[in-house]
């Protein structure tokens, strides 16, 4: 049986881990991160540069953007960058419409997204998204969670910088074991897992 502090703590890492989203999170993440960038910006980016952990480009490469018809990673970054509202979270692009996925299609036949792997980082979930319009640019990066801003630049002028655990760091909070999820599937209240049931 779970002592109180264990429930919690898998509860926790439950409720961090498992969020609403349109789509596979990892391509979400990046539209996300490009909408930061293009928010900041303060209008659409003539030239995107996306750089990414190998662990985030392997999840999100052969993966469909819904509503789109399309897969991988040029679809998500153009959408972020014209439709996204950060302000969404992962449902960054809820606002889809048929017309701006034509509108994504010819910004991607523009060539004006660029998407680099970085194999030096050693965060799994790495995401950096540089902007460009003019003389102006911007940078936003998630790193360690699919929501988590680790770092927002506009001009050279810093507007963001966390530190940020790793996903490796958080998941030293609880030592989870199969019997000990077992254990709290099977003994917990129904309606202490409701928000399972508003991420799916």
């Amino acid at each position: 049986m779970l002592n109180p502090q264990e429930r919690k703590k898998i509860k926790q890492l439950m409720q961090r881990e498992i969020i609403p989203a349109i789509g596979c999170t990892e391509p979400v993440a990046v539209s996300l991160c490009v909408a930061q960038a293009t928010e900041t910006l303060g209008r659409k980016p003539k030239q995107i540069e996306v750089i990414l952990s190998s662990n985030v480009l392997k999840n999100a490469m052969g993966v469909g953007i819904p509503g789109t018809g399309m897969i991988g990673l040029p679809i998500a970054v153009a959408l972020g960058a014209l439709i996204g509202k950060p302000e969404y979270g992962l449902k960054v692009l809820r606002d889809l419409q048929p017309a701006d996925v034509e509108r994504a299609k010819q910004y991607i036949q523009d060539k004006r997204i660029k998407i680099d792997v970085e194999k030096e980082i050693e965060d799994k979930l790495y995401i950096e998204v540089r902007c460009y319009a003019g003389n102006e640019s911007s940078v936003a990066v998630i790193r360690g969670s699919h929501t988590q801003f680790s770092y927002v630049e506009k001009n050279g002028t810093v507007l963001l910088k966390n530190k940020t655990e790793t996903a490796e760091e958080k998941e030293e909070d609880v030592q989870l074991t199969f019997r000990k999820v077992y254990e709290y599937a099977a003994e917990s209240p129904i309606d202490e897992l409701d928000f399972i049931l508003e991420a799916a």
